[in-house]
This record gives C-alpha cells, structure tokens and sequence, in this order.
C-alpha cells in the first residue's frame, strides 16, 4: 500500500480510504468492481414519492464483529451520526428523515428527487457500524463492521486483518485475512512482491513491463480517478478565471501521458473516461488544448505579463512528485514559475480537507460515490474540497437535474453541460490524465478485480500455490 489508513471512521476517512474501509465494512447497496450495483445489506429497495423516498429492505441473520446484531435501528444510527459531523454531512445534505418501518426495514426520506443516492449509499455513507462502537473513541483505529474481515493489529507502516468467521457469507471467504504494508516508493513495493514479501501491490503503467517479466500478473483498465492539480481560487491569482484557462492551455498532457504513463493514463482536460456515463464527447479530443501561446495571452490579460508564481503541493510518492516536476517545467515555458513542497502523506490529506494550500498536484476521485458528489465538493460553494468557493452560475439547477433520477441516461445531460461549463470558465480543477489503474500478483493469487468507481472485494479473493 502506499499509505496508512486515515481513519477507520467514515466520518474522518479520506476520499481514498475504501481500499482499508472495505476490508471490515460493508454497505447497504453493494456495488461490484466494474461499478454494477446491486443488493449488499439492503436486498432491495423501492422509490416513491417521484424519488424523494427510499424505502430498504435489509438483509436478516448479520452480526457486527462485537456481536451486536446488524438491524434497522443500527443502520438509523449510522446515517443520523453521519449527518451530524464529519466528512459525510454534505454527502447526506438532502436526508432529511430515517424512520424504522419494521426490524429489517427503513425508510429514507429526502428533501429534493435523489434517484443518486443509490450510489451514495454504496459508497462510504451506506457503511453501517455497530451502534456501539459508533460513538467510541477508538473507532478510528478500531473498525467494527460487518465486513468479511475484522482488523487485528494497525502500527505505523502496517496494518493486518483476520477472517470473521462470523460473518453471515463466510462459506464464500477463503483466504484467512490480509496483512496491508505500507511504502509510499512503487519501485520499493513491486520489489516485495517479486521477492514473495507480498502477494501484490498497485504499480505504475511504467513498471508493467517489469512485473510481468517477472512472471507476475498484472491487471489494468480504467476507474474514475485522475491526475491533476487542484487549485484554491481564494488565492491570489488563482481567483482568476483567465489565470486557471491559462493552466489549461499551459499543459502538454499528451507528453506527460506518453512519458511518465507509456500512454496508461490517458490525456484529458475532464474528469472522466470514454466509457463512463459521465464522460463528454465534445472535450474528448485534448490536442486543442495546448497551447502555450495562448496561455501566455491569457495570462498577460489577467495582468501577469510577466509571469507568475504558484506553489506546487505534492505527497511523499514518488511517481506525484515526478508528475509535479514535469508540471513544473512545462509551466516554467509560459512564464508560470511553480515552486514544488512536498507534504508527508497525512499533511497532504489535512491540506486537502482544510483549504490549506495553493495547488496540490494528486488523484482525485471523481466517481466516488457518485459523479455528482465531485461536482457538489469541487465546484459549488461550500463543496468539501473548494476552499476558494468556485461557483458558475447555473450549476445547481442541473445539478439538481442530474441527481433527480437513477437512470443515467436521463442524468448525462445535465452532468454533461456542468462540465462543459466549468472547463470554459477555468476550472478549480485542472485535469491532466485519466487512470489507468494497475496492480500487480504473485502467480496464483486472482479475484482482485480493477476497482472502477474505488470499490474493493476482497472476499473474493484467492490463493493457490
């Protein structure tokens, strides 16, 4: 792994936490790795009220690790505890009501037509922890779920996990637990898995090549990640729309993608892929987008003539820092002098989380829970990450369309024209690629699929010599 866990409270988890979260918890709505969604603690769920109100149906005979058994009343304490504080209380903005209806069913109540939340609630605010640990101290570092696994032991740099033999499909689990090591160097990491340190690790697109004369499996597609930079726009500057079209314009993305990612991630000025609901044709062809010329023009009319100077945050992995360097002298030709500072991994997250910093260069996740949520925490007031208050005017009506329903072939227009809008007026987020995510096993070890929207089953996976 790259990274420590943040926290094991939803409430305080990074938007990269999942691929711990997952291990202990599960959530109402599952969603596989390809992002299909489908019954998970909830085996079914109906609309009404023209999508204002979800009614679940939860799944009988599940036990949380300490015991407690899982039921309408737990799931009632989740939800109300996450709308209280934390990293979620935006996320569950529109839930206005959780009423028990029966012991193995509740009833959510919103305030606007939310056919969305289907997928919100197979993200982190559909984890349901044991009412008793809700409210406990040491739920950070102590997990009580309903997952396949329960933590054991959490150190610095390492983290290890044993089966719940508890656990109500616990035929279908077959592995005895998981020991998740962390180094945040990609070269250090595919090492151990070549050495039979560790039975796999995420890789970059550049040492694809390497595993797999290794005779190691490597497994790869796209997800609903990318790599960019993200702006504070109540800087001085960055405030300025020109400014942040300037950037646009500033960026070879075609030469990062071929040099540092042999192509693996994909040129881009949106966040997200061909492929995925949310991707917009019109700004798929990227070519017309670099322009250092005109960069310099626009900053010449936003009254930097003669340049400017920005910060370039960065965490300790070594493939963002190389990625920053390349930013930086790419900038550098259209007079944009960028100072990188590279933060340890939990400075980088508190950064992120609090506004504290000029322009972090990072993955950002834009299809976790779901792509309307990137839309409301980056680019709407009072968004979790839009420290500088971005807003364009329009964007909450269709946002307001696009969240209406679940069908998303009536949420893409909406959710197209948002993005459109935003790349024109200089965007608080500055894509350059989209992800390709890669990982790499030890021959023998299958069922880790690529977690398109960030999802991570491990129940699935297995071990032969």
């Amino acid at each position: 792994m790259p990274g420590n866990p943040t926290s094991f409270d939803p409430r305080k988890a990074a938007p990269l936490d999942p691929v711990f979260l997952d291990v202990v918890y599960e959530h109402l709505i599952s969603r596989s790795s390809a992002g299909e969604i489908g019954p998970g603690l909830a085996t079914k769920w109906t609309f009404s009220d023209e999508n204002k109100v979800i009614t679940l149906k939860l799944r009988e005979g599940v036990k949380f690790h300490n015991g407690e058994e899982f039921n309408a009343e737990a799931v009632k304490a989740s939800l109300e505890a996450y709308k209280k504080s934390g990293a979620l209380v935006t996320t569950l903005s529109v839930l206005d009501k959780v009423e028990v209806t029966g012991p193995s069913e509740v009833k959510l109540t919103f305030s606007e037509p939310a056919g969305y939340m289907i997928n919100v609630l197979a993200g982190e605010a559909g984890i349901v922890v044991a009412p008793g640990a809700l409210d406990a101290e040491d739920l950070p570092t102590k997990p009580v779920g309903t997952g396949a696994f329960e933590i054991d032991t959490l150190q610095v740099g390492k983290v290890t996990f044993k089966k719940f033999e508890g656990y109500w499909n616990a035929a279908e689990t077959t592995i005895g637990g998981l020991e998740m090591t962390v180094y945040s160097d990609e070269t250090t990491r595919l090492r151990a898995v070549k050495s039979g340190q560790a039975d796999g690790t995420s890789i970059t697109p550049g040492q694809i090549k390497e595993a797999e004369a290794d005779g190691l499996t490597v497994v790869r597609g796209p997800n609903t990640t990318f790599n960019g930079i993200l702006l504070n726009t109540s800087v001085k500057g960055l405030d300025n729309p020109k400014v942040r079209q300037a950037l646009m314009y500033a960026i070879d993305r075609d030469a990062i993608s071929k040099n540092l990612y042999e192509g693996a991630c994909v040129s881009a000025v949106q966040p997200y892929q061909e492929g995925f609901w949310a991707y917009v044709p019109e700004l798929g062809d990227v070519s017309s987008y670099y322009d250092p010329e005109k960069a310099k023009k626009l900053l010449a009319e936003a009254g930097f003539p003669n340049g400017m100077e920005i910060t370039l945050e960065v965490g300790p992995n070594t493939s963002y820092q190389i990625l920053a360097q390349a930013l930086q002298a790419q900038l550098q030709q259209v007079g944009i002098k960028a100072t990188i500072k590279v933060l340890e991994f939990q400075q980088m997250i508190t950064a992120r989380r609090t506004g504290q910093f000029t322009a972090t260069v990072a993955l950002v996740q834009a299809g976790r829970p779901d792509p309307s949520q990137f839309v409301a925490d980056f680019y709407m007031k009072g968004g979790a990450y839009n420290p500088g208050g971005f807003s364009q005017e329009g964007i909450g009506e269709l946002l307001a369309k696009a969240r209406a329903s679940d069908d998303v072939t009536e949420r893409a227009a909406p959710m197209h024209q948002i993005i459109k809008d935003v790349a024109a007026a200089g965007p608080p987020v500055v894509p350059v690629c989209g992800v390709t995510y890669v990982a790499a096993f030890r021959k023998g070890v299958t069922g880790l699929d690529v977690p398109s929207v960030g999802d991570y089953h491990y129940n699935s996976v297995k071990i032969s010599k």
